[in-house]
């Protein structure tokens, strides 16, 4: 080591790049981005709309929740009324 002073021993660490398909977008005018959000939720899945649905339904009707945030059991009622049919 003494013929060499100034070299660094590291272990080899290598690095992944995680490529996300987050973006900052500008925009000129609020139509413009208006039409921007349009166009990308049209492009949305079935299930990613089931999920806006849902998240959506949270928010307003969050005082029909439970503590945890999950919806009460739905209550199951069968009724049978006798008809009269002539």
């Amino acid at each position: 080591m003494a013929d060499k002073p100034n070299k660094v021993n590291e272990p080899v660490v290598q690095y992944q790049v995680v490529t996300s398909q987050k973006k900052i977008t500008f925009f000129n005018s609020f139509e413009e981005a208006e039409e921007h959000g349009l166009k990308e939720m049209a492009g949305h899945s079935y299930e990613k709309r089931l999920e806006n649905l849902e998240i959506l339904r949270k928010r307003t009707n969050s005082h029909l929740l439970l503590s945890n945030g999950n919806w009460p059991p739905l209550k199951k009622i069968i009724t049978i009324e006798k008809g009269n049919f002539k």
